[in-house]
């Protein structure tokens, strides 16, 4: 089964699951089950002008709401705890303040998952038609990257990435590091943190039969893209990776989650509160994880 958590209730995130939904079969249709506060579904069904009678054919569970946790959190939770390691999640977008675990709010859905599963080693990765995208630390402060990036958590969530994409989507040919520092720090001149990515890019070699290279200087990883090859593209921060992933591909791309129980997927974009209500946000990226997720569904049975 698919399951779809609602995200935050004001966002885009329900209106463009509702468009998409829409152009299902009837057989992908009966694979995905919503988990949504009713009000907020039918909210979004009258801001839409969408009939009910449209959604027959759509699973809905509403969880009991909880007065002091957000929507965002309770739909989670409540998939989280029927989800089967068969299962596909897809949680659509939510601000960081409505993602809340044992009294504190996390960062994101990565930092969620990695508490709620006692796994630091959970990586964010980014899927798009030509590109996947690894990031070595995402929501931190930049600051703080230097100080989080060692050889051994390049070394798991690469491994974790590369297990992960080999069960789910395809096996990688190629893995491809960029550096912390501009050049790569010139030898240590302009820093020598990019020391320990050789370090770690050693020891992967060691245990894989893939080729690894670099690292590169980060504004010049992009162009070592070769489309006739599947490449993973590792970066060390967040935006270092984000900035060129989505301005090659726009809303068309996925949020993966890899190291959790089961798959996770999310769009590559946010909750646009300004456009809620108003019948106007673009489903394109949804309409992509649809395809991707009933494309892995077929690749995991045909395995």
């Amino acid at each position: 089964m698919i399951y779809v958590t609602q995200g935050h209730e004001k966002g885009i995130g329900l209106e463009i699951f509702l468009k998409s939904f829409l152009m299902l079969s009837r057989e992908e249709k009966s694979q995905v089950v919503l988990v949504a506060d009713k009000s907020a579904l039918d909210q979004n069904l009258k801001d839409l002008k969408l009939s009910k009678s449209s959604f027959k054919d759509l699973n809905v569970v509403s969880p009991k709401a909880d007065a002091t946790l957000p929507l965002s959190t309770t739909t989670l939770v409540h998939a989280l705890n029927i989800i089967t390691p068969d299962d596909i999640l897809i949680t659509l977008p939510t601000s960081k303040d409505q993602l809340i675990l044992n009294g504190k709010n996390m960062a994101g859905y990565t930092e969620f998952f990695r508490s709620f599963y006692n796994n630091p080693n959970i990586a964010m990765t980014f899927r798009g038609i030509s590109q996947n995208v690894l990031l070595i630390t995402d929501h931190v402060a930049l600051k703080d990257v230097p100080n989080i990036i060692t050889k051994d958590l390049i070394v798991e969530k690469t491994n974790t990435t590369i297990e992960f994409y080999k069960k789910y989507f395809s096996t990688f040919d190629e893995v491809i590091f960029s550096g912390i520092n501009p050049h790569v720090g010139e030898n240590g001149i302009l820093g020598k943190e990019d020391f320990i990515i050789k370090d770690a890019i050693d020891l992967l070699k060691k245990n894989h039969i893939l080729k690894f290279s670099g690292p590169y200087s980060g504004d010049t990883l992009h162009m070592h893209n070769d489309p006739s090859k599947d490449q993973l593209f590792v970066y060390m921060f967040h935006d270092q990776g984000l900035a060129p992933f989505k301005a090659m591909h726009g809303l068309i791309g996925l949020n993966i989650s890899m190291g959790l129980p089961f798959l996770r997927l999310s769009v590559d974009h946010g909750t646009a509160f300004d456009l809620y209500g108003k019948n106007k946000a673009n489903p394109s990226g949804m309409i992509f994880l649809f395809k991707q997720a009933f494309e892995v569904t077929k690749y995991v049975i045909n395995q």
